[in-house]
Parts: C-alpha cells; structure tokens; sequence
C-alpha cells in the first residue's frame, strides 16, 4: 500500500498532513448537509483540478477510479428507488467527491506522516480506554491507505474478465470483487502480526523483557 504514494514534490505534498486530514474531515461533514447542484459542480471541478496539477501521475491516478464506476452506479439505483433519482444522483456524486479527496490525500501523504497525526489526536482518549494510540492511529491511516488499493484490486478484476470473455463485467464482479477484498485484509492481519512477533522477538526487547 506504501507504494501507491505519489514521491513527488508538488504543492500538495508540501502541505503538513493534519492540514489535508482536517480539511477532508471539513469536507465530510460539508457533504452531509450540501444539496445544491452548483456546489456539487464546483466540488468536481476543484477535485478534477487537483489531480491535474500534481501532473500526470495525478492524472492516472484520477483515470483509475474509474473502475469504481460499477459500484457507486449500482448504490446509486438501489437508492433511486428508494429516495428518487435527483437524491440518489447526489448522494453518488459527493460519494465519488469522497472517494476522490480521499485517494489525493494518500496520493500525496507518507503513511508515517498519516501515523504521526493520528497518534497525536487519538493519545488522550486511548489513553483514558486503555487502548494503544499506536494501533488506533495505525487502523485509522489503514483504512485511508486502503481506498486505492480497492480501485486497482477492481481495476485488475475488470481487465481479467474483459481478456477472457470480451464483455463487460457489470455487477458480477462484486461477489468476486468482495471475497477478495476479505482474503486481502487476512493477509495484512497475518502480515501485522508476523511483524509484531518478530519485533518482539529482537534482542533489545527480550533484554527488557529480562529485566522485568
């Protein structure tokens, strides 16, 4: 996942990593009560407009959520009937405004940088649970990290399914698509723990375990 960070030195990569997670967690909570058409527009102007100016990494970043398309569609006409077209046309593009801001802030944030902010803003209240502030902030930066990782899963999935049948998938990716995506969050489990074990396991930390 650490690989899909952009190394590059655009403005957005310059701007400290609590400023851009504090600005998306302004703009979630905007997308919450914003329903009007001209704002909606403008926000996928100014998202279009970000990816352009980090240059064409940016811009095959943007090209790549595409495959999310299938998804956000099928939520998009479930909600149809449910709420109406104009409500579930809205509801689609902030999800993919979202989605969008989201991908730009992993794009142009180290995970360490993410790591650093969360554990600063999490240590009181872990602290107070008992919990650690280090695998909190580590779950949280996670779970940013792995919105990309999704698109280029469902990307390759796609491109399987059209070299062997010459079709387009449509839906039927997501049973597959889903499956896939459990086994993957397994093995970054497995991976965690066969890492925390091996860190436990250096001479520095069974010297300090002798000590106690």
């Amino acid at each position: 996942m650490i690989s899909l960070y952009i190394s590059s030195n655009t403005w957005l990569h310059r701007i400290p990593a609590s400023v851009k997670l504090f600005a998306l967690l302004l703009l979630s909570l905007l997308m919450v009560s914003l329903d009007d058409w001209n704002w909606l527009v403008a926000g996928l102007i100014a998202a279009f407009a970000a990816y352009g100016s980090i240059g064409s990494p940016g811009l095959r970043r943007l090209l790549a959520l595409r495959a999310l398309l299938p998804i956000i569609i099928g939520i998009a006409i479930f909600q149809a009937f449910v709420m109406g077209w104009e409500t579930a046309l809205k509801s689609a593009i902030k999800l993919i405004l979202m989605i969008m801001f989201a991908d730009l802030i992993t794009a142009t944030t180290p995970m360490q940088a993410m790591l650093q902010v969360f554990q600063k803003l999490l240590a009181p209240i872990t602290r107070l649970l008992g919990f650690s502030d280090k695998k909190i902030s580590l779950s949280v930066a996670m779970m940013i990290r792995f919105i990309p990782v999704l698109v280029a899963q469902w990307q390759l999935q796609r491109q399987a399914w059209t070299a062997r049948t010459h079709r387009k998938p449509g839906f039927r990716l997501l049973v597959p698509f889903i499956t896939t995506a459990l086994a993957r969050t397994d093995q970054v489990a497995e991976a965690l723990s066969s890492r925390t074990s091996r860190a436990a396991n250096t001479p520095e930390n069974q010297k300090g375990l002798a000590q106690r």
